[in-house]
């Protein structure tokens, strides 16, 4: 069988931090709601396991589990500011007109007015999406997980409304991430049939070339007219 050619889509640096991220996330995710559903089925199992205890545990997994991602967060933010991929990322998961025009092309395409599908980039307009929303869903909960965690401190400076104001926020933005991630990373990632059973490249790291011709042609147009130019000048 022929070897085929592979894309590096994300270094071994930053399938680390997307691992500390999904591993966090997913923790949150499951001892936020097992805290504020205790008596639900999938939770009520815990005392039986971990006895008396079991609340105090899944408040202590909660909190590490909020230290790890914030602690992901602070080293991705310097990643992207002191290192030259770091800040090529940024760049590219920014929005450009482009974008628009991708959409747009998008939306012809699946209502059948547009006959093939856009050439898409390194990052498609959903991926950009999904990078800011994961930045601006890391603040929030990070911000209002803060002032619940420590109540002691914030309580005599924003009072009972502010913290009540605070537990809103962080439920309702922990039921917004936790659909998000279900609902449309998790597609995207397992059930799209153009990469089904799953997009390995979370920890491989490597996009096979149909994988770039179907998911990112106009990246791998970029890549192979750079690779020429670079033969034509050393010639």
């Amino acid at each position: 069988m022929k070897h085929e050619e592979k894309y590096l889509r994300m270094t071994f640096n930053e399938r680390i931090q997307h691992f500390l991220l999904l591993s966090s996330f997913i923790t949150l995710v499951i001892t936020g709601f097992a805290l504020k559903y205790p008596e639900a089925w999938w939770v009520a199992w815990g005392p039986k396991v971990f006895g008396e205890y079991a609340f105090e545990l899944r408040g202590l997994i909660h909190r590490i589990a909020a230290v790890v991602m914030v602690s992901a967060s602070f080293y991705h933010l310097l990643y992207i500011i002191f290192t030259q991929r770091g800040r090529k990322l940024v760049a590219d998961l920014w929005f450009y007109r482009q974008d628009l025009t991708d959409l747009m092309e998008s939306l012809g395409y699946i209502t059948g007015k547009k006959k093939d599908r856009p050439k898409l980039g390194r990052f498609s307009y959903i991926e950009k999406a999904e990078y800011w929303a994961v930045v601006w869903g890391t603040v929030v909960m990070g911000a209002t997980g803060a002032v619940l965690w420590f109540q002691n401190f914030f309580l005599p400076i924003i009072n009972v409304s502010g913290m009540d104001i605070a537990t809103a926020i962080h439920w309702y933005e922990a039921i917004l991430a936790s659909l998000a991630i279900l609902v449309w990373h998790f597609y995207f990632i397992f059930l799209n049939p153009d990469v089904r059973p799953m997009n390995k490249a979370w920890y491989t790291g490597f996009l096979t070339r149909h994988q770039m011709e179907n998911e990112h042609p106009r990246e791998l147009e970029e890549i192979e007219a750079a690779e020429k130019a670079e033969t034509v000048n050393e010639v």
